[in-house]
């Protein structure tokens, strides 16, 4: 693509472009790229979107309108994004396309801007100066951006993807009451949520952890008093006992007679066979739905038997 070309006479310009207006020739009048040329350097930003309109109108691709005006295509994107134009089916005879036919290379025959993706240097700045933990400027530095621009433009497609934040206080008192009652109603949800989690996790451990552990700790202590072998007698076993009962003795005092009755009947499970002493071994729950079962017959029992006691009373 030709740019701009200084003819040797001193003080003239003699442009020549690739526009469909000008062809490769000395532009017209009214060629946007000869009115470009003729514009001072405090114009030309001021004039370069209208320009950049009138050379897309006749079917130059933003990539060629970037070059003639020696600027960037993202700045010749930005300038172009409220452009509505839609590009002509088949171009412009010119000398360089006599026929017309076929699209300039590159403009895709809408005006759709090109899809960039946003690079992760940049998500990383965004999120650094929007969690408050940079400057815009830190941020850029830090990140390798090199851009303050690049960093605030960012930082805006962040904030469109984060939730947005909503001042209670700029609400109406019809909104604030409908903000606060959505508030409770999700609130209590959560509990409700978190509590059965919560149950559920303590079954979940009871069946899986407790009850099993206890259970193998129960088998293990019946094992033990099933090859219980005693050492006496249950006979000889009686006798001591009468012997060292407090009734039996009046030679010694009573409290040490009743601390060794207690010392010696601590010893009955090692001293006799688990069929003269049998051991009462409680029917422990496997699972929760058990325990609880369990829990509310205990309850009734003792409900129960806190009414026959008042029943007595009442009797006397």
């Amino acid at each position: 693509m030709a740019g701009f070309r200084v003819s040797p006479r001193k003080g003239a310009r003699m442009i020549r472009c690739v526009c469909p207006m000008g062809g490769d020739r000395s532009c017209p009048d009214d060629c946007p790229l000869a009115v470009w040329a003729t514009l001072q350097s405090s114009d030309r930003k001021q004039q370069r979107k209208p320009i950049a309109e009138a050379l897309y109108r006749v079917g130059l691709t933003m990539e060629q309108i970037a070059t003639q005006l020696g600027v960037t295509k993202m700045t010749i994107s930005n300038d172009l994004a409220n452009c509505k134009i839609t590009l002509q089916s088949k171009p412009t005879k010119t000398a360089t396309n006599p026929k017309g036919a076929g699209r300039p290379k590159g403009s895709g025959g809408t005006t759709r801007r090109p899809v960039k993706t946003e690079p992760a240097s940049a998500r990383m700045a965004a999120a650094l100066v929007l969690d408050g933990k940079r400057t815009l400027v830190q941020a850029a530095e830090e990140t390798g951006v090199g851009s303050v621009q690049v960093v605030k433009t960012a930082v805006a497609r962040e904030e469109g993807r984060r939730d947005p934040h909503v001042d209670r206080a700029a609400l109406s008192q019809t909104a604030q009451a409908k903000l606060d009652a959505a508030i409770r109603q999700y609130q209590r949800a959560l509990a409700v949520q978190f509590e059965d989690r919560v149950l559920d996790e303590a079954k979940r451990r009871i069946d899986e952890i407790i009850l099993p552990h206890w259970k193998e700790r129960i088998e293990q202590a019946q094992q033990f008093s099933a090859s219980r072998r005693g050492v006496m007698d249950k006979d000889t076993f009686n006798v001591i006992r009468r012997a060292l009962h407090p009734d039996s003795r009046q030679s010694i005092s009573d409290r040490r007679l009743s601390a060794a009755f207690d010392a010696f009947m601590a010893l009955e499970k090692f001293l006799l066979d688990e069929k003269d002493s049998p051991t009462a071994w409680p029917d422990l729950p496997r699972t929760w739905d058990e325990w609880e079962a369990a829990k509310r017959k205990a309850t009734a029992d003792r409900r129960a038997r806190w009414r026959a006691g008042r029943a007595s009373l009442r009797t006397r």
